[in-house]
């Protein structure tokens, strides 16, 4: 763990359920930012932080990092808001590091959630390409992402303003936390298990239009207890963007289930 502070938004009372928001790669925390102030005003506590090396949290030595690194560094961070558990829900590469964190500290874990995630690892020819994507950036920067990822990110359908959107936020993104996420992803072991034997709620949302995890990837958890699995129609990798009402709504009856009142 690098022990730095994470960049973060908070809303809503810290004395009401907490909710922690993780993004995916190679965004940051403002994929969020339809979905915070409802959920707050809901009555939860919505915690967003920027992953080590994306946004604004600091930058990272790209070879040292896995999900397993980052997953403890978000256990550092929730425990900066008292021991009681969250419900997380990661979205994409977040959805890794959220299996991480709920694998390797259960306790602070009280719902998960996979947004547009899988808990399968990489096939071999997905971890080829990483690497060939590290050698691309390194080379080129971030804009060697441009302009495949930012159409990927969403429905084929997606309205332009949406796919200028994900440009300006791939952009934006540092090549070294671009780098130490594509390794962290590149190395990550399966973790179906870990979701399946999960004890409390599961949130699964996937959009049936995903470019970059297809509808047939996302996880389907067996098992006794509720759970929250949400296949949305005409909908891409990025549901909080191109669905939000129907994301926020997914996420109170996830949350909810864990706190009731």
């Amino acid at each position: 763990m690098s022990n730095a502070l994470l960049a973060f938004d908070s809303s809503g009372r810290r004395e009401n359920p907490r909710v922690a928001l993780l993004h995916g790669w190679p965004l940051d925390r403002a994929i969020w930012s339809e979905v915070v102030r409802p959920l707050s005003s809901a009555g939860l506590h919505v915690l967003c932080p920027d992953l080590p090396g994306f946004g604004d949290s600091p930058s990272t030595e790209p070879d040292r990092w896995t999900v397993e690194a980052y997953g403890d560094e978000v256990a550092a961070f929730l425990m900066r808001f008292g021991p009681e558990p969250a419900a997380l829900a990661g979205h994409s590469f977040g959805g890794y590091v959220a299996l991480a964190l709920a694998d390797r500290h259960p306790e602070l874990v009280a719902a998960l959630g996979l947004v547009a995630s899988r808990t399968l690892a990489d096939s071999e020819a997905g971890r080829k390409g990483r690497q060939e994507t590290i050698a691309k950036v390194r080379a080129q920067g971030s804009r060697a992402l441009l302009p495949d990822l930012a159409r990927k990110l969403l429905a084929p359908s997606a309205p332009q303003p949406l796919v200028d959107r994900a440009t300006r936020m791939i952009e934006r993104a540092r090549p070294d936390g671009v780098i130490a996420g594509l390794a962290a992803m590149a190395a990550r072991p399966d973790r179906t298990a870990v979701l399946e034997s999960f004890p409390g709620h599961a949130l699964v949302l996937h959009g049936n239009e995903d470019q970059l995890i297809p509808e047939r990837e996302a996880a389907d958890p067996k098992g006794s207890r509720a759970i929250v699995r949400e296949i949305l129609p005409g909908i891409g990798h990025m549901p909080m963007w191109e669905a939000p009402q129907a994301t926020i709504q997914a996420i109170l009856r996830w949350a909810r289930a864990v706190h009731p009142g």
